[in-house]
Formats: structure tokens, C-alpha cells, sequence
């Protein structure tokens, strides 16, 4: 062969034999994690979620990632961050969905940004894990988003039920933002539940969350009924001045609270001390899985105190791959099957069993307030 075709032929095969030499791509479980970095969100809720996701994927990543039918797959994590608004979070779902290819999304953590994005994720068909979203709406009429937080309006039960068979509690009243569905379900269930255990809800008041005063008025109204106690269903800079007002007209009961409370921020304040509130998860609980959680995050992050946000999303991340060797898929509905009606997992924020639906049947914290502590009282399972 002359020396000028056989340069040809060396030119033209040499990139041949690279390409055919070059490894395939390792086989990956690609997730997305949708956060908000902005505003208080960030220290209780962005970051805390972005460092247990990173923590459960390199800890998969170290025990071989997940067996899919057959082959490991190294689970990949992919970040987006939101505005702490419904279309922000639409748009980080579309972005990685479309850009970012990712197989399931994991986040956001709120109602609000997750029945935004869990209709992007429904229009995909891309499974959604919701770790801390509480409305019915996140997971309603939806094949493919899955919460791991309890309903809202199950703290109503809860709390009814503690109140009237742990407290000894037998007349009730609340106050609630007139404009808020979580509010308005709470207060619903606990009124049925209360009632139907032989209780008398002796007046629910309401607020709008525009009007500038403050309550005073509904207060009188509610202090002329004597209540033992007072259902605040509301978010904690609300709930912290009605309880001292209502400390001020002379209420001695005890306040009931949801999980819209900031415990942690409001610990210390001495008007708040003896309230029970509901909690998605007591980190202190020598339950093995928040055990064996809150040892690797310390292990890992020093100096940082794990909230509830990262166990809901440890779980996540968990549950995913889990879920993923059982159906043999990476997404898609063999893999939200299979996320809905796996065995029971006793994770990091709860234990849970799934019974095909996308809300897990799981129990709720019950928290006392104590001077600057929280006292945890019990974890109660749903009636269900």
C-alpha cells in the first residue's frame, strides 16, 4: 500500500479504535433535589435537606449504589434551587426534568412549591418524593408524587386524641387563620374527633392574616367559654403573640399547636411553657433508625444539630433506591409502585408502611414546651 493511502487508512481508523477502547458510561439513578436557599428556609430547610441527600448518596455510592435489574447503578445527585414560590418551583422541576434528565425528583419541601412541581412531575411521568409537603393536595388525584410527612389534618386527630384521653382535657376551643386550608383542616378533624370522644368544642374563632390588629377581640369572645384548652393551628410568629395575649386575659389552660410551629425558636419563652405540639419527628428518639441517622450526621457534620428536614430527605433518597431495586426500573410508575407499597421502613423521620396510596400510614410527635427544652410525650399511631 503506498505510504500516502496508508496514512489515510491510519487517520481514519485511529479514531475508531478510541471510541471502541473508551468504557461505556456506568448505569446511574439520577435524582433531583429541589431546595430553597433563601430567607430563614435556607438554615431550616434548604440546607439541612442538601446535606442529608449528599450524605444518603455517598453512603449508597459506598455499599454499591442500587441493584437494578441486575446491574449497579451509581445514584447521582442533581441541585436546583427555588424562590420560595409555586412558579419558581415549577420552572427547577421542568429544568431538571428537561435539561438535566433526572429519573425522580426529591423536594421541595413545602406544600405550596411541591403541588407546583408535583404537577410538572405528573404532566413527566417522573415520580416525585414530597419528604416534608403535609397538604392533601401535594399527593390528590396524583400517580406519581409521594409524600412522607403526615396529612395536616391528622394533627387534628392526634392532638384531640392526647387531649382528651392523656390530658384529661374536656372543653376545647380555637383560633385559626380564616384564609389558611392547613389551618382550616386541623381545627375540622380535631372538632369531629374531640367531639365524637365525648368533648365539647365550646368556640372556634377566626383571623384574617391581612388584618394589621391582633385578636384581642376574638380572645374575649373565646375566654367567656372557659376553655380547659386552645387549638393555634398557625405559624409560629402568629401563635407566639396570641398565646401571650392570651396569657394576658388570663388564660391558664394549655395551647395545642401544630407543626407549623418553630419549637426551636420558641423555646425560652415562658408564656409558651406546658403547649403540646405536634412534630413530624423527635430527633432525640433512641428509636434505631434516628439513632443510627443522628450518628452519621454528627460523624459527618460537626457542630451541625440534624432537623427534621434532613431525615425526611435521608429517607427519601433511601426509599428511592429501595424502591428501585424492587421494581428493576429507575422511574417511571414500576417505581412508584413499588415506592407505595414496599415493606414497612423504619427510617430516619418515621416509620412507615405504605398501602398503595402516595400517603404513608405512619405516627405523629407528640412535644411539650418546658422552660427551654421540649419534652417529648409520646408518638401515636393514625386510627387507621
Amino acid at each position: 500500500m503506498p505510504p500516502a493511502r496508508s496514512l489515510f487508512w491510519a487517520i481514519a481508523v485511529c479514531p475508531l479504535l478510541l471510541t471502541a477502547c473508551e468504557s461505556p458510561p456506568a448505569p446511574e439513578l439520577r435524582i433531583g433535589l429541589i431546595g430553597v436557599f433563601e430567607g430563614s428556609a435556607k438554615t431550616s430547610s434548604g440546607v439541612p435537606a442538601q446535606n442529608a441527600a449528599r450524605m444518603a448518596v455517598d453512603e449508597l455510592n459506598a455499599s454499591g449504589g442500587a441493584l437494578i435489574n441486575g446491574v449497579n447503578h451509581r445514584l447521582t445527585l442533581i441541585e436546583r434551587a427555588t424562590a420560595n414560590r409555586p412558579d419558581a418551583a415549577a420552572a427547577a422541576a421542568r429544568a431538571l426534568i428537561n435539561l438535566d434528565s433526572v429519573d425522580v425528583l426529591v423536594g421541595p419541601q413545602f406544600s405550596p412549591l411541591a403541588v407546583a412541581a408535583g404537577a410538572v412531575a405528573e404532566e413527566s411521568q417522573i415520580p416525585l418524593v414530597a419528604p416534608m409537603a403535609s397538604s392533601p393536595k401535594v399527593t390528590e388525584g396524583r400517580a406519581y408524587v409521594t409524600r412522607l410527612a403526615f396529612l395536616d389534618a391528622e394533627q387534628g386527630e392526634v392532638l384531640a386524641r392526647f387531649a382528651y384521653d392523656s390530658l384529661q382535657l374536656r372543653r376545647t376551643a380555637a383560633l385559626f387563620n380564616a384564609a389558611s386550608d392547613y389551618s382550616r383542616g386541623v381545627v375540622d378533624l380535631f372538632s369531629r374527633t374531640f367531639v365524637r370522644l365525648g368533648g365539647r368544642v365550646v368556640r372556634v374563632e377566626t383571623y384574617n392574616i391581612d388584618d394589621p390588629g391582633d385578636q384581642r377581640a376574638q380572645i374575649a369572645r373565646i375566654m367567656q367559654d372557659a376553655p380547659d384548652a386552645v387549638l393555634l393551628p398557625n405559624f409560629s410568629v402568629r401563635d407566639s403573640s396570641q398565646v401571650r395575649l392570651f396569657r394576658e386575659s388570663g388564660f391558664r389552660g394549655r395551647f395545642l399547636g401544630s407543626d407549623a410551629w418553630d419549637a426551636i425558636a420558641l423555646r425560652g419563652r415562658g408564656f409558651i411553657d406546658g403547649s403540646i405540639i405536634v412534630g413530624n419527628w423527635d430527633g432525640r428518639s433512641d428509636r434505631e433508625g434516628v439513632r443510627l441517622f443522628r450518628e452519621r450526621w454528627t460523624a459527618r457534620y460537626l457542630g451541625e444539630r440534624p432537623r427534621a428536614t434532613g431525615a425526611a430527605t435521608y429517607d427519601a433518597i433511601r426509599l428511592i433506591a429501595r424502591a428501585a431495586e424492587k421494581a428493576r426500573s429507575k422511574s417511571g410508575l414500576p417505581l412508584v409502585r413499588a415506592l407505595r407499597q414496599g415493606m414497612p421502613f423504619d427510617g430516619a423521620f418515621a416509620s412507615y408502611r405504605f398501602d398503595g396510596t402516595g400517603n404513608p400510614i405512619r405516627g405523629a410527635t407528640l412535644l411539650e414546651m418546658a422552660k427551654d427544652s421540649l419534652v417529648f410525650r409520646v408518638t401515636l399511631a393514625p386510627m387507621r
